[in-house]
């Protein structure tokens, strides 16, 4: 086991987190911080970002470079080598996702396609290109953030839920080809997180958590959303020790995936989707 404050020595000087201005994106970065890297701060909204930035550098005096970047540009690998000014990537942390929902035939196919390039094609460019390199220097660390909604189909969030499964199985078959190399990769499996995007849309279906975290009226047995820093400090404390395949944000949802793996998948969708069906007080879930 390595120590948690070694990474520079372990992976090397710089740390990319791509969707980092706020919520676990942020916290992941403050996490690498945390353990002595520099981190280069992805994200399209500039102000959040460059706030973020400056907050880490202070806290963990380290230094802290944000990229103002969107994951949607056909130039994106482009943008972030501007933006590293040839400070190598050492350890890869991809947090950005496409999150349009709605049922499916009653939605544009654009939006189908910006999950499918924000989740599946952004993702490939950024982990072939840096992969490749961390290889070439036997050394690194690729983080895919997946989502529980990969594990079945799911109502309103078909294509989500796919693109998600998408990065679950790259990252599980990263954990294989790239450790024989030298280089640790996994997915991150991400349950319901207290993020402000995650705010945002219980707010738009005036949804159980629209306004808090742990509502008075938390009906028994329904867990509130995790927060950020906890979510990150399980997958480092994961990573402090072994890669895995996957490592869950969340170990109450690890536990519940090996319960659910007795239930046929069939029961799985209707149970979910009928349960995201009545979570709805609007016709269908709001684009991010």
């Amino acid at each position: 086991m390595s120590s948690s404050r070694d990474y520079k020595a372990r992976y090397g000087d710089w740390g990319l987190v791509v969707g980092a201005s706020e919520g676990l994106g942020e916290a992941l970065a403050r996490d690498l911080a945390r353990r002595g890297m520099n981190v280069a701060m992805v994200a399209r909204g500039e102000a959040k970002l460059r706030e973020a930035a400056v907050r880490l550098a202070e806290d963990f005096g380290v230094e802290a470079r944000p990229i103002v970047a969107d994951l949607a540009d056909p130039n994106i690998l482009a943008v972030l080598e501007r933006g590293m000014a040839g400070a190598e990537v050492s350890f890869l942390i991809y947090n950005c996702a496409g999150e349009n929902g709605g049922q499916f035939l009653k939605q544009d196919v654009e939006r189908h396609l910006f999950n499918i390039l924000i989740n599946c094609t952004a993702p490939t460019i950024l982990v072939h290109h840096y992969g490749r390199r961390m290889v070439e220097r036997g050394r690194g660390g690729i983080v895919l953030c997946s989502s529980l909604a990969a594990g079945r189909g799911l109502y309103s969030w078909v294509t989500y839920g796919a693109s998600k499964a998408y990065e679950m199985i790259l990252g599980e078959g990263l954990w294989y080809e790239l450790g024989r190399h030298g280089v640790g990769a996994t997915a991150f499996m991400i349950g319901q997180t207290y993020t402000p995007t995650f705010q945002k849309s219980q707010a738009a279906r005036n949804a159980m958590f629209a306004r808090s975290r742990v509502p008075e009226d938390l009906p028994p047995g329904v867990q509130p959303p995790q927060e950020p820093a906890d979510a990150s400090a399980n997958l480092f404390a994961q990573i402090d020790k072994e890669w895995l395949p996957l490592i869950y944000a969340n170990p109450l949802d690890e536990a519940a995936a090996e319960v659910g793996k007795a239930t046929p998948i069939a029961e799985q969708i209707v149970r979910a989707s009928d349960a995201m069906r009545g979570s709805f007080t609007r016709a269908e879930p709001q684009a991010s």
